[in-house]
């Protein structure tokens, strides 16, 4: 099977998993859950795709490959699922109900369909990650290195952020501008931006390993651009307002620096 069959085919696949969960928000009335689906599906594809080109990678490769996917994407999944079950609808998704009117549900069934497509986007690097014969070097080593800094790094500004939540009895209102989110107002975003760069040097020596070097400009568009900030920040000023947005005007939107003085 070449790779163009396995992406349509993996398209196909997520597509369906993604018609199914849009029929069931539709019956619970919540379409949080696309973002478990979009983090548990990366996964399965990822590995599927792994499992079927496993021939053309070296078995230590391919055992680190099939581990950091796996742990990424139940670590994410889990996080996601955890935040919004037995929970009212996400703001933003409320937002967009309201937004769309008498065509939420239509509207929904292209987003839950786009969140499909998004899920072959990311999962398609593994298509290429696999194809390495070679046992694991250097640049693999340096590879897991930039992951393993992304990975712990997302899953302390998510801690942070679930825990100043809890303390203040999940009000939206309150602005968490502690540890790593007063360096930045997105750490989470930027630290999974970092662990995908780390596929770069794991894949540079794979057949079209080249390829690789599109996922940084891509995924900072979708997170800061796209589906993360924008949708946030909006949400987050209607609930916070003024402490939000001195909070805006002092602190970094994407990259960590030191935030700003109050009165610059």
């Amino acid at each position: 099977m070449n790779t163009l069959e396995l992406l349509l085919y993996g398209q196909l696949g997520a597509s369906l998993v993604m018609l199914i969960g849009w029929m069931i928000a539709l019956l619970i009335k919540n379409t949080s859950y696309v973002d478990v689906l979009w983090a548990y599906g990366v996964g399965v594809l990822g590995m599927v795709y792994l499992i079927v080109q496993s021939d053309f990678c070296h078995p230590a490769r391919l055992a680190v490959l099939e581990g950091i996917l796996a742990v990424w994407s139940i670590r994410l999944g889990t996080h996601l699922l955890r935040r919004c079950w037995g929970k009212p609808e996400d703001s933003r998704y409320a937002y967009l109900r309201e937004y769309l009117g008498k065509n939420a549900n239509t509207g929904f069934f292209l987003f839950f369909q786009v969140q499909a497509f998004w899920i072959v986007l990311f999962a398609s690097p593994f298509l290429i990650l696999v194809k390495n014969p070679a046992a694991p070097g250097l640049m693999d080593h340096i590879g897991l290195i930039i992951w393993i800094t992304g990975f712990v790094g997302v899953s302390l500004a998510d801690k942070q952020l679930r825990v100043f939540k809890q303390k203040n009895q999940h009000s939206r209102k309150e602005v968490c501008n502690t540890g790593l989110w007063k360096y930045s107002r997105h750490p989470n975003y930027f630290f999974e931006w970092i662990l995908w760069l780390g596929y770069i040097p794991l894949g540079i020596f794979a057949t079209g390993g080249l390829w690789l070097f599109l996922i940084p400009p891509i995924l900072y568009f979708f997170l800061a651009k796209v589906t993360g900030i924008p949708f946030v920040e909006a949400r987050k000023l209607e609930a916070s307002g003024k402490a939000y947005k001195d909070y805006v005007a002092n602190t970094s939107a994407f990259f960590p620096r030191s935030p700003r003085k109050a009165d610059s």
